[in-house]
């Protein structure tokens, strides 16, 4: 009830994400597409605001209208067309505020639009972190608080004028790298914890079927390209809907519980267990063909506190998680018909 209290009163916070136009745009694009065009409609924002100031330069007018114009584009394309983005604009613009930062901090002397830069470093780490993850995030921020902080110590602004300090001494440059860092780790942890609870089956510890489908995907490109084996179980309880009845779901909750942490203790590190729905499970076998997969099941089904039958299908060319989960769902229910009946 604790947390059924806690997600009421969030959804209540967040009731804005549900005005009609917001919403309308949201069911029709993604929400990586909608977080990258409300991004680009801040920097359209502080671009048109660049256009008033008297002492722009030729080119800084020009910058300032392609930001505008490129980024009004972006947000009309989202907002009004439902366009959904290509993973690539996001990269593109992340290097692109780089490169218009390193010139305001290194090679202009407009001192607001130079603090206004540093300042938005924080904010792409974060963008960056939670849509790209952490090996892309990482090594593309070092080089981007490298070339940055190059052009910073090379500009206007770490030098001293008639008597005056700098605007940016060596303190302001390593807390504003080590700040912008921090936000990168702190992206990435948020994405970490919401892919591990969006993922994971709260009951088994396993993997929902969301989380299961999306890692089995993943192999199965793995397994295509380099031309190796990958075999995919589906395992069902038998006579599960009797528990339930005889003993309480909370029974049945433990006869789940332990049948799935049998299979992920007893298979290989590499091996994928999760939780399809109800009491169907599938089990992720990379490295496996059919035979392999069979014998592994043969031995785990050995062990069982609780019977359960089960059925193996390996990759196909062409094959999918689902259509692989199809050809092992249907050896499962021949299992289970064998099994009814001596004479088959």
């Amino acid at each position: 009830m604790v947390v059924q209290d806690i997600r009421a009163a969030d959804a209540e916070d967040l009731r804005w994400l549900r005005t009609g136009w917001l919403r309308h745009v949201r069911e029709r694009t993604s929400t990586y597409s909608v977080v990258t065009a409300a991004i680009a409609l801040l920097f359209a924002a502080l671009g048109a605001f660049e256009l008033f100031e008297k002492d722009l330069t030729l080119f800084e007018q020009v910058l300032s209208i392609g930001i505008l114009g490129i980024c009004l584009a972006l947000v009309v394309m989202v907002a009004l067309f439902g366009v959904e983005l290509a993973r690539w604009t996001g990269i593109a613009l992340v290097v692109a505020h780089a490169v218009v930062s390193a010139y305001y901090l290194g090679f202009s002397d407009e001192r607001q639009n130079a603090i206004a830069a540093l300042q938005e470093l924080p904010l792409m780490a974060m963008y960056f972190s939670w849509f790209y993850g952490a090996r892309i995030a990482r090594l593309g921020e070092l080089a981007i608080l490298a070339f940055v902080g190059g052009a910073i110590v090379y500009g206007p602004y770490t030098t001293a004028v008639e008597g005056t300090n700098a605007l940016l001494g060596p303190v302001n440059l390593f807390g504003a790298a080590l700040f912008t860092w921090l936000c990168l780790e702190a992206g990435l942890f948020v994405r970490h914890r919401i892919r591990l609870e969006s993922h994971t089956d709260e009951l088994t510890g396993a993997l929902n079927r969301r989380g299961f489908v999306a890692k089995s995907g993943m192999e199965f490109r793995r397994a295509a390209r380099h031309d190796r084996p990958v075999s995919i179980a589906v395992l069902d309880l038998d006579k599960f809907k009797s528990v339930n009845d005889g003993a309480g779901h909370a029974a049945g909750d433990f006869v789940l519980r332990s049948l799935s942490a049998q299979w992920m203790s007893l298979s290989r590190s590499s091996d994928i267990v999760g939780r399809l729905g109800g009491d169907e499970f599938a089990m992720l076998l990379p490295e496996t063909d059919a035979e392999e997969a069979r014998l592994l099941m043969h031995r785990l089904r050995e062990f069982a506190t609780h019977p359960w039958s089960w059925g193996v299908a390996q990759m196909k060319p062409g094959d999918t998680v689902d259509t692989a989960l199809v050809r092992a769902d249907q050896a499962m229910y021949d299992d289970k018909r064998n099994d009814a009946d001596p004479l088959l």
